[in-house]
């Protein structure tokens, strides 16, 4: 049977509407670079021609290492983006690799490359379910020694001497019994040949990774800091990963003396002397100025081989023709007779690299050549301790330094992130009493546009953080937490009644005077949300903010929800019913320019808007929260009547719990404000609200000021206007697909949707209450209007330059300028007419 080289892992894969992970099973062909991927629940298999593809490493995505793949331009091919995704930062680059290295079939590989590959899963060509078989994969030091015919001459002999005193696995050496131990500590051995003092091996342990070693020691950086006996260190490039090294080393000035025991020299004392004497001789001929200094010129040739990584150094006699190389001292008084490092994976979790290194000088005085062995051992310690500072020093320093798109030079992207602990948020309400002079600072800002720049260079964390866990209180200044100081509930008839006898005064003058410019228009039934009105009526803030201002109770009840279905809609509705109460303010707010947005947080949620549509006006809203997502559109219809003001709402709500995954639709029910010209003044809710699950087809049907089922045709009516009854109840298929159709933003299909009797599966329970009080289901209460307190709504520190915060309009009505206000939000709406003008041509074309 036919064989193919396959590599084959658990991964993961972006997918679905919201983009989440769905855990898959990789089979990559590792010659013709197709890839499998196949999901075991569904049985289903899908392949993807990475030949088809560009491939691009993006770092951590929502919580995975993952790997994006786009199709060429040229190229139709489906998926068209395709993103896959490890839990590790080692299994992403592993397959990077494979994704971009190309694999031949065995009989095109050279024999001496041959068993340099990595090892290999094999599996036969039939259905990709087959359990894969694996082959044995060659040792390591096997691996290595393939490479021995490509190091120049000199080195393969000693190459192979290390080799073969080396154990099998690489974790030490095999004469080790025959060696002195001369330092014994938990992470660094030192071994003596007791036959040759200038012959010792040392074992050590770092808490670097291999390649930092491997790449400090190849090429340093840290000369200076990591050892100071080394006075001067030259390297002079050759060939490829290959350099002649020439070092000096200063004995005077050994600081740790106790880092190797000194050990008696191995010769007779008549060698020792003849040594002196010679090097006496030679420093009278200018050779030696200080007899404490030495110096050591040697050829270095390093390679790596699967994550093993080698070091050969050698004094060849060859240097001597380099012309950069200072010949004043004699360059075979200490020579390096063989010296092999290898660098590979720690087995130990405390440490990230396990090396071994054989090293044997040569050279007259035994006593000069111990301490400089020793010296150059010992400075592996040195530089572990200096590279483990320096990348603390270094990762402290740039800990809050964002770098996207690292791989391209020309979309590289750098970002600050402030400490959640430096920063500084202000509430909504804060933000309305601020002073002039920091109104002034914001509105300075958007003019320079440095506000812009801020965002670029700032890190917008999304994640949610520990938050303000303040509430809003009532106060004589404010007045009631939910209702203000000018709404209280007539507990007469029900519903709310505005007092505020000034607003009203003017709200009425600016009606009036629209009635007598516009007549009959006005009353036709079109919505007057399009419409310029003076900001003496406004509130002085943008409608996304006080939209998000309405999420404050979002806490309270989402984040405690369970897995039980019924549970999680009583809480929703509890929820978009307190919702509701939060953004029914008399006051008007401003309207917000298509593209404008709002960042916020409640309780450390972020929460965020955005002006998506001008005509129809629909901004679209997102807040993450503990295991919970609330999103969806508002798009807010409001007709001006005779004396009345009907506002319907033709955007709505999802909430998707995170614990089972289930979305409730909410689609909310109408509102009308009586008196608007005339008389008392009073706002109450009428026709009906629904929330809906459609997976379970469970359903919820609340209907305001329903009629009194206990009163007569001649009874007296004790039921409040603002009372609501309601029942949850199992529906059918096709009334969930009518419910899903009047949903969607702007469908037109809201107040026309009825559910019918024969829509109806099952009764499951029931519920009643008071809009502007509270709500029961089933007798049990979830919603009190005094029990439940908002959490407020802090501002994003650094939101994006679109913010409404930046409006100088509303800026200029906090500062109580209200004419410089009125002038500057004329001309925003000014220009949003044009732009609107100019996308109908783009439109048409």
């Amino acid at each position: 049977m036919q064989q193919t080289k396959f590599e084959s892992c658990q991964a993961y894969k972006e997918s679905g509407v919201f983009k989440s992970w769905t855990e898959k099973l990789l089979y990559l062909d590792l010659q013709d670079k197709i890839l499998t991927y196949s999901d075991i629940k569904a049985r289903t298999n899908k392949i993807l021609n990475v030949n088809n593809y560009m491939m691009k490493n993006i770092g951590v995505h929502s919580g995975k290492w993952a790997i994006q793949f786009k199709v060429k331009e040229d190229i139709q091919q489906e998926p068209r983006i395709a993103k896959f995704g490890w839990n590790t930062e080692t299994e992403q680059k592993k397959w990077a690799d494979l994704f971009t290295i190309k694999i031949e079939l065995p009989k095109r590989l050279s024999p001496e490359w041959d068993m340099l590959s990595p090892g290999l899963e094999i599996i036969p060509t039939e259905p990709i379910n087959q359990i894969l078989v694996k082959t044995a994969k060659p040792s390591v030091q096997s691996r290595i020694k393939q490479i021995i015919p490509s190091l120049p001459q000199f080195f393969q002999n000693d190459f192979e001497i290390i080799l073969e005193k080396t154990l099998d696995n690489l974790k030490g050496f095999s004469d080790i019994e025959n060696l002195n131990l001369i330092v014994d500590k938990n992470f660094l051995k030192v071994y003596q040949d007791p036959t040759d003092p200038l012959h010792m091996k040392m074992i050590y342990y770092s808490m670097m990774p291999p390649s930092r070693v491997y790449d400090e020691v190849t090429m340093p950086t840290l000369l200076d800091p990591f050892n100071p006996t080394i006075t001067q260190y030259s390297i002079f490039p050759t060939k490829k990963d290959c350099y002649v090294i020439q070092a000096e080393f200063d004995l005077n000035l050994t600081k740790d003396p106790h880092t190797f025991r000194r050990n008696k020299s191995y010769r007779d004392t008549d060698e020792l002397q003849d040594n002196k004497q010679y090097r006496q001789s030679q420093s009278h001929i200018g050779h030696h100025i200080d007899n404490n200094k030495i110096k050591v010129v040697f050829t270095q040739k390093h390679f790596a081989v699967d994550g093993l990584y080698c070091l050969i150094r050698k004094y060849t006699g060859q240097e001597q023709y380099h012309n950069q190389i200072d010949k004043s001292q004699n360059m075979e008084d200490f020579k390096i007779k063989r010296s092999v490092m290898l660098i590979q994976q720690s087995d130990c979790e405390k440490f990230k690299s396990h090396i071994i290194e054989d090293l044997q000088l040569e050279c007259f005085d035994v006593e000069q050549g111990e301490q400089l062995i020793k010296i150059m051992l010992g400075t592996m310690e040195n530089l572990d301790k200096i590279l483990f500072k320096a990348d603390q020093f270094i990762e402290k320093e740039t800990e809050n330094v964002i770098v996207k798109n690292h791989q391209n030079y020309e979309t590289l992207q750098i970002s600050f992130r402030i400490p959640e602990s430096e920063i500084t948020r202000i509430t909504s309400e804060q933000h309305q009493i601020q002073s002039k002079d920091e109104y002034m600072q914001i509105i300075n800002m958007a003019k320079e546009n440095q506000h812009i720049l801020k965002s670029i260079i700032s890190y917008h964390n999304q994640d949610i953080v520990p938050g303000l866990n303040k509430q809003l209180q009532s106060n004589k200044e404010d007045g009631h937490f939910v209702l203000g100081k000018y709404y209280y509930v007539d507990e007469q008839k029900g519903g709310l009644i505005f007092t505020n006898k000034v607003l009203v005064k003017n709200q009425r003058s600016v009606i009036f005077d629209m009635i007598k410019r516009m007549g009959s228009n006005l009353l036709s039934g079109k919505s007057i949300m399009a419409v310029s009105l003076p900001i003496q009526i406004f509130e002085p803030r943008s409608f996304l903010e006080r939209m998000a201002r309405s999420f404050g109770h979002a806490p309270h009840f989402l984040e405690q929800a369970t897995n039980d279905k019924f549970e999680q809609m009583k809480l929703v509705i509890s929820f978009c019913m307190s919702s509701f109460m939060m953004g029914i303010q008399q006051e008007k707010p401003f309207n917000p320019i298509i593209g404008e947005t709002f960042q916020g947080r409640i309780f450390g949620c972020p929460v965020y808007l955005e002006q998506t549509s001008h005509h129809p006006p629909i901004s679209n809203y997102l807040m993450y929260g503990r295991g919970y997502k609330y999103y969806g559109s508002l798009c807010p219809i409001v007709n001006l009547g005779t004396n009345s003001l009907s506002g319907e709402q033709h955007g709505h709500g999802i909430v998707q719990f995170s614990n089972n995954n289930l979305k409730f639709y909410y689609i909310w029910q109408p509102f009308t404000v009586y008196n608007i010209t005339i008389g008392q003044r009073n706002v109450n809710c009428h026709k009906r609200s629904y929330c809906f699950q459609p997976d379970s087809q469970i359903l919820c049907e609340i209907q305001y000021n329903p009629k009194d089922e206990r009163g007569g045709f001649f009874s007296q009516n004790n039921q409040k206007i603002d009372h609501f009854r309601g029942r949850i109840i199992k529906v059918t298929k096709e009334c969930i697909q009518r419910c899903l159709a009047a949903h969607k933003t702007n469908s037109g299909l809201t107040l026309k949707l009825k559910i019918k009797p024969h829509d109806i599966i099952e009764t499951l329970g029931n519920t009643q209450g008071r809009w502007t009080q509270y709500i029961e289901f089933d007798g049990k209460k979830y919603w009190q209007l005094e029990q439940f307190q908002p959490y407020v709504l802090e501002l994003e520190a650094n939101p994006l330059p679109s913010d409404c915060i930046f409006r100088s309009d509303v800026l200029y009505m906090k500062m109580k300028d209200l004419i410089k206000g009125q002038d500057v939000k004329e001309e925003m709406e000014q220009k949003q007419r044009q732009d609107n003008i100019l996308r109908a041509k783009k439109g048409k074309k």
